[in-house]
């Protein structure tokens, strides 16, 4: 972003240099001369002339103004003006990416957060049942193999732990990072992952709402100027010269030969004529340059309206993702909940209970990466249409 916002500060000083163009410039000049010897000259048999040029100086002021430049004045005005104004837009497609990418890493700041409250929640279901498998192994009514098993559950427990705290503070990392402040800053994240469907057609596209399409257009715009100021370069050119100088120091046999000032004012006219066709190509290869910056645009909307569509039927398909993975959650949590009360009184084994309650806390990760999931591509398909 500040790249951006230098390069439409350059491109501000460019257009402002290029109004100046239309002004009359103003310039000063001056000079001394030393010489160490005079000109003599035979002007006829009995008459000869010395002249001295030593010690001469001369000053002067002069005066510039364009009257007529072929339109190339007014062709780099508005150049300028599209120059600042892909500037600014280039700094909101900017604006834009990072908008996106800060979305995406705060989505993952709170994934890490709720995949963290999970494996507290499935290591205090591990650590529970080793603790009652513990005390039944003291009084022999459950065999040590049993007891080595839970203890391999709450192992990988405390490891799921450990890596979910390290994916939060990596995550809270990447967010500070895209957010531009020190990376060990512990910032605190709101927000949950519930959602409600929001209802998005397919055909609420404006491709005029995108700032890549706006950029390429002023491109188009940019080009069509340019092929004007290739032409001024062969039609006449008028400009308006007035200076005053004063000179002073030149004498001849001895005595002050010139020593006065003078005002002129001049009034050029260029016109060309002939240049072997150069002026003909040039222009043509312009025009190829706005040719070629159409197709580009074409082919950019093309690529726009295939984003949209793309990123509509991924959101619908992690919509579908979140009901399928609360579903499977749901039995997942009631098949628990049976296997404990079975287990409790002698009907189910420790094996299966164990997978019970991993089941459960797959189906409980799957449902928070879905919600995040749906989040990320809602953010996504917003930012593609142009509406985030």
């Amino acid at each position: 972003m500040k790249l951006s916002d230098f390069s439409i500060k350059q491109a501000e000083l460019q257009e402002k240099n290029v109004v100046a163009g239309f002004l009359p410039k103003l310039s000063a000049s001056g000079g001394y001369l030393y010489a160490n010897k005079d000109f003599s000259m035979e002007l006829a048999p009995s008459l000869s002339a010395a002249l001295d040029i030593s010690n001469t100086y001369f000053a002067g002021v002069q005066l510039e103004q364009p009257v007529y430049m072929g339109g190339k004045i007014i062709a780099a005005r508005n150049m300028s003006e599209i120059g600042t104004n892909m500037a600014v837009l280039n700094r909101k497609k900017n604006d834009s990416e990072i908008r996106i990418e800060t979305e995406e890493a705060y989505w993952n700041v709170i994934k890490a957060k709720e995949l963290y409250e999970v494996s507290i929640k499935y290591k205090n279901l591990v650590e529970e049942l080793f603790n009652n498998i513990e005390k039944m192994n003291k009084t022999g009514m459950s065999p040590r193999n049993e007891l080595l098993k839970v203890q391999v559950k709450l192992n990988e427990a405390n490891l799921s732990m450990k890596r979910s705290e390290n994916a939060i503070r990596l995550s809270k990392m990447a967010l500070c990072h895209i957010m531009g402040i020190p990376l060990s800053d512990d910032i605190e994240i709101s927000g949950t992952i519930e959602f409600e469907p929001a209802v998005f057609r397919n055909d609420e596209f404006i491709i005029e709402n995108r700032s890549e399409y706006k950029l390429l257009s002023e491109n188009i715009n940019l080009k069509r100027e340019q092929i004007k100021s290739v032409r001024s370069d062969y039609l006449p050119r008028i400009g308006l010269v007035a200076g005053y100088n004063y000179i002073d120091g030149v004498r001849m046999n001895g005595h002050k030969f010139l020593k006065d000032d003078i005002f002129s004012v001049m009034l050029a006219v260029k016109i060309p004529l002939f240049h072997w066709g150069e002026g003909h190509r040039k222009i043509k290869s312009a025009k190829i340059e706005l040719q070629k910056a159409e197709v580009m645009r074409d082919e950019m909307i093309e690529k726009m309206q295939l984003e949209v569509t793309r990123n509509y039927n991924i959101l619908n398909e992690a919509e579908l993702e979140v009901e399928l993975t609360e579903n499977a959650f749901s039995y997942a949590e009631e098949n628990l909940q049976e296997s404990s009360k079975s287990f409790e009184t002698g009907m189910e084994t420790l094996a299966n209970f164990l997978e019970a309650q991993a089941s459960w806390q797959k189906a409980y990760f799957e449902v928070i990466s879905a919600k995040i999931n749906y989040h990320i591509a809602k953010s996504k398909y917003l930012n593609s249409i142009g509406g985030l």
